[in-house]
This record gives C-alpha cells, sequence and structure tokens, in this order.
C-alpha cells in the first residue's frame, strides 16, 4: 500500500523528535510546519506521524498513573475533536492517536482526491451585456497544515468556553511522513505505548534530565 508512493520531506533545523527511547527508527526527519518546500503540495496522499504539544509543554490534558492516561475535562475535549476529524472531513482521517499530559500523537493519512482542475462558467455583465468566461477552481483537500489549525483552533474554541481561558498551543507542529506499512505499525506501536513510557518521557518534567 505504501511502498510505492513518492513523498518530500521537508526538515527542520532542531525539531524535539518524539522517538527518543531507541525503540523506533523513523528515516524521515520532522519537518516544521512553517517551513515549506517550493513547488511540494501538502495536500499530497500519504500518511504522517503528527505531533502537537502544549505552549511551555504544560500539563494540560491529565496525567499518567500506573501507565495509564487519565484524561481531565480538557483532554476528553481535545479526544473528542481528534476522533471528529474522521467524522466531519472527507479529505483525511485519524485511525491511531494519544493524548498525553502535555502533548499528543495521532496518525493522519490524507486521502485520494480529484486534482484542481479549472472549470467554466458564463457571467452576463450588467454595464456591456456581454458574456464572459470567469475560471473557477474546484476545491482542494485541505494541507495537513491546514488540517491541524482547523483542529487547534476548534480545541482552543471549546477549550476556552468551557472556562479554561489561559490555554494554548505550541504555535508549530512536527511530522514525520511514513514511507512504509512497516513505518505505519511502528507509529501505532509507538502511541499504543506512550503511557507506559511516560516516566522517562523528555516532554515529563518529573524526568530527571
Amino acid at each position: 500500500m505504501f511502498q510505492n508512493r513518492q513523498v518530500y520531506v521537508r526538515t527542520a533545523d532542531k525539531p524535539p523528535p518524539p522517538f527518543h527511547d531507541g525503540r523506533m527508527q523513523f528515516k524521515d526527519r520532522y519537518r516544521v510546519e512553517t517551513a515549506r518546500l517550493c513547488g511540494k503540495d501538502y495536500a499530497e496522499t500519504g500518511t504522517y506521524f503528527v505531533t502537537v504539544c502544549t505552549k511551555g509543554m504544560e500539563c494540560w490534558f491529565g496525567e499518567v498513573r500506573n501507565e495509564r492516561m487519565v484524561l481531565n475535562a480538557v483532554g476528553m475535549i481535545v479526544v473528542e475533536e481528534i476522533c471528529g476529524i474522521s467524522i466531519h472531513r472527507n479529505d483525511c482521517f485519524v485511525d491511531a492517536w494519544i493524548v498525553m499530559p502535555n502533548h499528543l500523537h495521532m496518525l493522519v493519512h490524507i486521502l485520494p482526491f480529484p486534482e484542481t482542475n479549472l472549470i467554466e462558467t458564463h457571467r452576463r455583465c450588467v454595464s456591456t451585456d456581454v458574456d464572459v468566461l470567469i475560471p473557477l477552481p474546484r476545491r482542494r483537500l485541505g494541507t495537513l497544515g491546514s488540517i491541524i489549525a482547523s483542529w487547534k483552533s476548534m480545541c482552543t474554541k471549546r477549550i476556552w468556553n468551557a472556562g479554561y481561558r489561559d490555554f494554548q498551543w505550541q504555535s508549530r507542529f512536527y511530522d514525520s511522513i511514513l514511507r512504509t506499512d512497516r513505518a505505519v505499525e511502528n507509529a501505532r506501536s509507538y502511541i499504543a505505548m506512550n503511557p507506559v513510557r511516560w516516566h522517562r518521557d523528555r516532554n515529563n518534567h518529573d524526568v530527571a534530565p
């Protein structure tokens, strides 16, 4: 399914890789959302491992107890919005995710969609009574950046409305393009094991440096 896909990797200078325990080795480097490659269409079909963090790595979403993630009210909102991606969008879906105390991981699949074409329609100009052709682009599926930005915005709106007005996301997100079925399975395994590894996670403020 994934073996023959052509992908382009956009890299960041110093991204914080989540796979710090050595059990997962992705050849792709992390790329920061604002660093664009010329000519790359980020609405391209593909599977992306996405990491989103809270501002300052503050623990907003709950806590890990006995190697299990216990969500609070804010964490539940985030989970509901993750599930909503697959329900409310037809250009992508999420098939695996984990919400941790101060960050989250999810696998985002961007689905195939007809290429952008131009269609033509006639509009009559009132002043000259002349028909003109107006090029109208078909709606394109969202890029990964627009998908995540929309999702973050919806989460923030609901969290603020719930009374948590101090909540903020880190402005950027991190992602890796998964090229093979094995990479996808490794990512799913990593996501599932995140709570178990929390005691040695660099994002855990209680872990000694």
